[in-house]
């Protein structure tokens, strides 16, 4: 099903207009509450085939993840939340990340980026050959109200990235 994207970005200005007020006051329950959620008809899926010694593997998270020394972190001010992503390589360090992300507690994360970002525990797998390539980039978004310019503009760009990379399976690590 095409996500009607002109209809939604009504909706979605609608409910920017009317939340503004509770979202500078905190109350994010009721705001969610009115969000114009797309509902899909279905979700394409294809059933995962062959060996996973055989395949590359890329990991993408909704954590808000980016490098403290060479990324702007992700705006977590915004009503619209931000559409963008960090690439986020596959030998960084636990001290090398920041989290930029409003709508859950860190803390976990910071003791041990594993939990929102498995990365360490996907090496141990590959050098162990129960999954086959790892590649060198993958992703982090943070969270995100505004989806036009995120399925316009910042998920095109992503695949083209993940297919550069000839990525067979993709890992979505949400928070």
């Amino acid at each position: 099903m095409p996500i009607d994207l002109k209809n939604y970005k009504l909706e979605y200005e609608k409910w920017v207009e009317e939340s503004l007020p509770d979202y500078c006051a905190g109350k994010m329950t009721e705001i969610v509450k009115k969000y114009p959620f797309i509902v899909s008809d279905g979700v394409p899926w294809t059933p995962f085939r062959g060996q996973p010694s055989e395949h590359t593997f890329a990991m993408v998270t909704s954590g808000g993840l980016y490098l403290k020394d060479s990324q702007l972190p992700f705006d977590t001010v915004s009503i619209h939340g931000d559409p963008s992503i960090r690439e986020i390589p596959k030998t960084v360090r636990q001290e090398e990340i920041g989290i930029a992300h409003a709508h859950y507690d860190h803390s976990l994360g910071e003791h041990d980026i594993n939990i929102i970002f498995p990365i360490q525990r996907l090496i141990e797998l590959e050098k162990e050959r129960i999954i086959g390539r790892l590649t060198d980039t993958h992703y982090s978004f943070s969270y995100v109200n505004n989806v036009v310019p995120l399925l316009t503009k910042t998920v095109p760009k992503l695949i083209s990235r993940l297919k550069a990379d000839e990525v067979d399976i993709l890992l979505l690590v949400p928070v």
